[in-house]
């Protein structure tokens, strides 16, 4: 054939194919950010297609978030939220679980914020194509540089509102936000329930409270794993979650930055919230409330017993940042009525546990506490990616994959680390930490004198 009519002939069959390329258009609705160990990660993204697929095939699909693909593992129908429904006119991709700073790390350290730019995009494998409405399709035109200005995720759960309050230590008010899970069949049963109350690390501050539920998994505690230790007074198994969140950190004092040394500017307002929540719903316990918190967090939940002693019917602090040196020979002798329960890692180096709970655990022996444990585990060794190596100070992972199952002998000698449960004893028989603060209830849930401040 003439050369010339050869580049023709390509030139006639380039424009045909691309005549008949069909390029189908989604648009974004909505992702799903699940919580895990370590980070939290889009798992779900809903699309809108303009026009039903005939078939739903994943092996066809592939999903970008923040850059990373993934791997999809399965398309379905569903609503605008991602909820399946049959013939529905919205698509969700559920995704692999990804790993690596790409796809997990949504939440940006600090004060608490959500990344204001997360692109995902959805498009077609090459060499592949779908059909819809009796055409081919070989391209998916979808994306967006913003996908988590609307979000779904487990702390959609929880109820949320704002506490404010006089500042310690300073003239004004400081300002609360809570997250407050209340199950429906708990709210309507008529009986009084327990009351687990949790306080976030240093990373998880500001003013949005699913900040702190997602960042560390503290979603965790309304799942039924965790739910399921605790008893109401009427017998149902469950308990009302508070999550209370500070603008910036628990340790931040009218001095600056504190181990214990000062008190925290939020102590008297965190103290009035609790109080309002409970005033507010009366179906909640008095008896039965349950404080703790992870590293910032567990210096607030030691700093609140020590401020108010007999309060509180026990209290589990992870990886607590209340420095030893500023406890008190006095403050001693008032913790050690207090039911408590200490969880860390023996390997963390951001709190050093022979500054901080080792030392005042073992004053806690010599004062003769009865019921007061602390679990000690070699390392932190994740269960989402099985055998993984977390960072020493993660301890509260273990606490919300409800793998606290063992305590150290009441002892002063040395510890005996184990990630067999943290340790080799039952705490009043309970071989499980929910286990043993479910059956933790004041006789006169009414708070006595400060020893201090």
């Amino acid at each position: 054939m003439n050369p010339v009519k050869l580049i023709l002939a390509a030139w006639a069959m380039t424009i045909a194919a691309a005549a008949g390329a069909q390029t189908l258009k989604m648009t974004h609705q909505v992702v799903r950010i699940t919580a895990y160990e370590a980070s939290t990660s889009v798992n779900l993204v809903v699309v809108k297609p303009e026009i039903k697929l005939d078939l739903l095939d994943p092996s066809v699909f592939t999903v970008e978030t923040n850059g990373i693909a993934r791997n999809v593992k399965i398309v379905y129908t569903c609503d605008d939220r991602g909820e399946w429904t049959d013939n529905g006119d919205y698509l969700a991709f559920g995704l692999e679980v990804g790993q690596g700073w790409g796809v997990a790390p949504l939440v940006s350290r600090g004060m608490g914020s959500w990344s204001t730019a997360y692109p995902v995009k959805v498009s077609l494998k090459p060499g592949k194509s779908i059909k819809a409405g009796g055409k081919k399709y070989t391209a998916v035109d979808c994306a967006t540089e913003h996908a988590l200005r609307n979000f779904l995720s487990e702390s959609d759960f929880f109820r949320r509102g704002t506490f404010t309050g006089p500042s310690t230590g300073r003239p004004g008010d400081e300002t609360l936000t809570w997250g407050a899970f209340e199950p429906e069949a708990l709210r309507v049963d008529g009986k009084r329930n327990p009351l687990i109350i949790w306080l976030h690390g240093m990373g998880e501050g500001g003013t949005d409270v699913s900040i702190e539920l997602m960042g560390n998994e503290v979603v965790a505690l309304i799942r039924n794993d965790i739910q399921s230790h605790f008893t109401t007074e009427g017998g149902d198994k469950g308990a009302y979650v508070l999550a209370v969140q500070c603008p910036t950190m628990w340790m931040g004092t009218s001095k600056g930055f504190g181990y214990g040394n000062y008190p925290s500017l939020y102590s008297d307002v965190l103290k009035s919230c609790i109080d309002h929540y409970i005033d507010q719903n009366q179906d909640v316990d008095p008896s039965r409330v349950y404080i703790g918190g992870c590293s910032n967090g567990g210096y607030m939940t030691m700093n609140m017993v020590l401020r108010n002693p007999g309060f509180f019917a026990a209290a589990y602090p992870t990886c607590e940042a209340y420095a030893d040196a500023n406890i008190s020979d006095r403050e001693i002798q008032y913790l050690a009525k207090e039911n408590i329960w200490f969880v860390q890692s023996f390997d963390d180096t951001t709190v050093n546990p022979a500054q901080y709970c080792i030392p005042t655990y073992k004053r806690l022996m010599e004062a003769g506490a009865k019921n007061v444990w602390i679990s000690m585990f070699e390392n932190v060794t994740g269960t989402d990616t099985p055998g993984q190596k977390l960072f020493g100070h993660f301890s509260w992972v273990y606490v919300f994959n409800d793998q606290v199952t063992g305590a150290q002998e009441q002892s002063t000698a040395d510890m005996k680390p184990t990630n067999n449960g943290g340790g080799t004893v039952a705490p009043q028989g309970f071989s499980n930490l929910f286990d043993w603060m479910n059956a933790q209830v004041l006789v006169e849930p009414v708070p006595v004198e400060n020893p201090r401040w």
